[in-house]
């Protein structure tokens, strides 16, 4: 069945012999299958209040989603090289896209407008990402820095630097106070956002680090990195509380789910993970990707794992028994 700006493919799960809810199958299918952007999807968010699901796009835009319908229902154009990241606002309000053209665009989602476009970087801009009271916005540049804004004026609050190559990803914490960030130079740096003064710097990865997620307590950070290793870190502490290993090639994307009981991560091995954290438990192989996967995340409420890939896809999976989304 083919659907304007969309493809819907309906899969299925394979249940574990024997045991239809006792356990949770070791693989399992994705629901359905978005189709639209041309080319890589490196980044997809959902929106904290309408279920909307919005994809940054290597074809310079950026698509926002109904993923019941699997509708494109509106798609920013302003960008003029890749889009590399998105992320919404807390209270859904703002939608910021980071590209190759050194900008961050902030955009009314509800609306399509634009409001604002700060600029300041010198090289790529590869991660974006607000404060829990959204009047903090923090992005991650190949400049090997990281620019706090003000995304109410634009007002480039300040700038962090520590990292000695290229930084990929940041995440806040969830007071606020906590900001980290990750780097090809192999670490992660904690920051207190507010004073700009760095806390701690965690090693532990031998290659370089991709991507950074907060658990809702802000009291774990799991970390992505090209060595194939999620790491799992005690953000009080900064020491490593576990590894966990499964992916098979580099590991590019990582999420908690809103209670921070599950961990998804995605990898260029074709596939995302599902990890409890607390024990570093592999839950379930997510398979159907036909190209690397870029990113995943997780929907508000935890139902839904979307995740990207190289070829343009966003697939869309069920973390209950449901197949079918409709």
């Amino acid at each position: 069945m083919k659907l304007t700006g969309a493809v819907l493919k309906l899969g299925r799960h394979e249940e574990a012999p024997g045991s239809r809810r006792q356990r949770m199958p070791k693989t399992w299918a994705p629901v359905s299958v978005i189709e639209g952007h041309v080319g890589l999807v490196p980044g997809v968010a959902f929106s904290p209040i309408d279920k909307r699901l919005v994809s940054a796009g290597a074809d310079r835009t950026v698509r926002i989603w109904d993923p019941r319908s699997r509708l494109c229902v509106r798609t920013l154009e302003g960008h003029t090289e890749p889009v590399s990241a998105v992320a919404f606002s807390p209270d859904g309000d703002l939608l910021a896209s980071a590209a190759y053209d050194k900008t961050v665009r902030l955009w009314n989602p509800k609306t399509g407008c634009l409001q604002r476009v700060l600029e300041g970087h010198t090289r790529s801009v590869e991660d974006v990402a607000f404060d829990a009271s959204g009047t903090l916005l923090a992005s991650a540049s190949f400049d090997g820095t990281v620019r706090l804004w003000d995304p109410q004026t634009g007002e480039l609050l300040g700038t962090l630097k520590g990292h000695s190559a290229e930084v990929t990803g940041i995440a806040f914490g969830c007071s606020s106070n906590l900001l980290a960030s990750a780097s090809w130079d192999q670490a992660i740096r904690l920051w207190d956002p507010r004073s700009g003064q760095q806390l701690r710097v965690l090693r532990g990865h031998t290659s370089l680090v991709n991507a950074v997620a907060f658990d809702p307590s802000g009291n774990l950070l799991a970390s992505a990195s090209h060595d194939g290793m999620v790491r799992i870190w005690d953000t009080n502490t900064g020491h490593c509380r576990r590894v966990l290993e499964g992916h098979s090639d580099v590991v590019t994307g990582i999420a908690f789910n809103y209670d921070g009981s599950l961990l998804a991560s995605s990898g260029l091995d074709r596939t995302v993970r599902l990890w409890e954290p607390r024990t570093g438990v592999s839950l379930r192989i997510l398979e159907g990707h036909e190209a690397s996967v870029r990113s995943v995340a997780f929907s508000p409420s935890g139902e839904l794992i979307a995740s990207s890939d190289l070829d343009g896809a966003i697939r869309l999976w069920a973390v209950s028994d449901a197949i079918c989304l409709v």
